[in-house]
């Protein structure tokens, strides 16, 4: 049976994440390729709907409401889906037939995955990968809410249970450091060397086990690094370098990626201690999600039934 849900609030819902992302409803209309004025009564009309206010209009732009921040998770939720759906039928009609969806880090996107799709698209060719960019503390909420099938980051054994980790590489630590900095003339440094600099790390709550791994190294060489940033990502990490901000420490794949302002040097004393892993529920089968760990050697296949 068709519910009977009123399906142009959706679209309203949708046009509010513009305006609110654009902070101003002219921004909003002109990437949306639509005029003020129908814009402005469909986010009218869906206040009137919902019974709240969520937006303040200004001369200055758009202020959100907290009813209206209140709701943006959810409506973000609804764009993901929107995503999703859409690249699903775009594959239905490329004759893909399975559709595994991977929440992976910014590093796993640029190193592991891009191999576990050649290897799907060799072993696999009918199910397709839609692939989204989250931070590894998404992981274990992402994976409950069923955002997505597998996760791909820096985690230590979970304790949830129902959750299942792999590992699918270990490298060691790399140091960058801004190209005319003293010791990038080295060809290998020592943790030890780097105790008087400044650092650049991730963000703990975005990665904790990660720099925690990180961390964790500098206070067995006999220091503790003294953070000067915490940035969201491995590439932000090197810009801050190039700019003279402090060093940072990173997988040694990023080596092929640096810029010429920054230097990346190995760590002599350094253990291959970063785990990137796979993570994915146990508890809810899935045919698709568990071919295709098979089809990439994560998993076993399951012998055949005599």
């Amino acid at each position: 049976m068709l519910s009977r849900f009123d399906y142009r609030k959706i679209r309203q819902l949708l046009l509010f994440a513009v305006v609110v992302e654009e902070k101003s409803f002219r921004r909003a209309a002109e990437r949306l390729s639509m005029s003020l004025p129908p814009l402005a009564s469909q986010i009218d009309e869906l206040e009137s709907r919902l019974g709240v206010r969520l937006l303040i209009r200004s001369p200055r732009g758009v202020e959100v409401t907290p009813e209206g921040r209140a709701l943006l998770p959810e409506v973000k939720r609804v764009i993901e889906q929107a995503e999703l759906l859409d690249y699903s039928v775009s594959r239905i009609r490329s004759g893909h037939r399975g559709l595994i969806t991977v929440g992976a880090v910014m590093e796993a996107m640029l190193s592991w995955v891009p191999g576990f799709q050649a290897e799907l698209a060799r072993r696999a060719p009918e199910t397709a990968v839609f692939t989204k960019e989250i931070d590894s503390a998404e992981a274990a909420s992402g994976l409950a809410d069923n955002r997505f099938d597998l996760a791909v980051g820096y985690f230590r054994e979970p304790e949830a249970p129902g959750l299942k980790r792999a590992v699918l590489s270990r490298e060691r630590p790399v140091v960058l450091l801004p190209a005319g900095h003293r010791l990038a003339a080295e060809p290998v440094l020592r943790l030890a060397d780097l105790s008087r600099e400044d650092w650049v790390l991730p963000a703990r709550d975005v990665s904790p086990d990660y720099v925690d791994g990180l961390t964790g190294a500098c206070r067995r060489a006999g220091f503790d690094p003294r953070i000067r940033h915490e940035v969201g990502s491995t590439m932000r990490q090197a810009a801050y370098v190039g700019c003279g901000q402090g060093l940072a420490l990173v997988p040694a794949f990023f080596l092929c990626m640096l810029p010429p302002s920054v230097a990346g040097r190995p760590l002599a004393d350094a253990d291959p201690f970063i785990e990137l892993c796979a993570l994915w529920r146990s508890d809810i089968v899935s045919p698709v999600r568990d071919a295709a760990l098979a089809a990439a050697g994560i998993v076993r296949r399951n012998p055949p039934a005599e």
